[in-house]
Parts: C-alpha cells; structure tokens; sequence
C-alpha cells in the first residue's frame, strides 16, 4: 500500500494571492489586480481561482488561489528580488511535501512488515487490526499537518 500526498488533496499545491502579497511585499489589492489582468489575458476564468475570506475586520474579501505555474506567471512581471522570493517559497513547500511523503512511505513499509511478521508468526487479525488502527492514526495526524502546513482547507 503506497500513498501519495496528491492523492490526500483535491488539489496540488497552491498559492493564494495574500502569500504573494507577503512575499512579494506588495498590497494584496496590486497582487488582485495584477492576477485578474493576468487571468484575463490568458482567457481564464478568475471565478475558477477566486474564493472568499474574512479580513481583519470581519469583511468579505476576494483572493486568488494559484498553482505554481500560474504564481510563476505572475511574478514573472515583477522585480528579480520578488521573483526570487516566489521561488524560494515554492521550494520550501516542495520540500515540505516530500518530507510528508517520505514519512507517509515509511509508515506503509512498516504496515506491510508488520503484517508479513503476523503472518509468519500466526498472529491474529486482531493484532493486524491493532497495528492498522495505530497507522490509520499516524497517518490522519499526517495528513492534518500536511494541510495546515501547506495551507490547505477542506
């Protein structure tokens, strides 16, 4: 049984357009801007991107939700140092990612060695149950934490 982080989500790894704004450290209302302007001209339709959250003072705001390719598109406009910085946090939530991946795969190893020693030991399918329980566990806390981590909702 491997299981692949993509497969957790619905979707790939995103970046919302308050991120780029931090990132960038430009107003969100330039980086809305910039990204409709962006969405327009590529024929793309921003209600697809765009989602709804609460500011500081309990308003309704708009922000765009983008993939890398579509980040990349971005800043692609803006200054080398901005364009740096983009990149250097995608390369971190890769990172994070693969670090979530090779703990999940590590988990499964152990899963199928622990069911292969039952077998060959005779142990029951209570004692299966028990270690398949303990990873389901480990793995909804994975799971938890790779969605906060990378800034995921569901």
């Amino acid at each position: 049984m491997e299981l692949i982080l993509s497969d957790l989500f619905s979707s790939d790894m995103n970046m919302t357009s308050r991120e780029i704004a931090e990132v960038t450290n430009k107003q969100h209302k330039h980086v809305t801007r910039d990204i409709a302007v962006m969405l327009d001209e590529l024929n793309l339709d921003k209600s697809i991107f765009g989602r709804i959250y609460l500011d500081s003072r309990n308003r309704q705001q708009i922000e765009y939700v983008l993939d890398e390719e579509l980040t990349l598109t971005l800043v692609t406009g803006y200054s080398i140092k901005l364009r740096n910085a983009v990149i250097k946090r995608w390369k971190q939530l890769e990172n994070q990612n693969v670090s979530l991946q090779d703990e999940i795969n590590k988990i499964c190893a152990k899963e199928n060695f622990d069911k292969a020693i039952g077998s060959i030991h005779g142990k029951g399918l209570a004692e299966r149950k028990k270690t398949k329980k303990a990873n389901s566990n480990i793995f909804q806390n994975l799971i938890s934490q790779a969605q906060l981590t990378l800034g995921l909702r569901q």
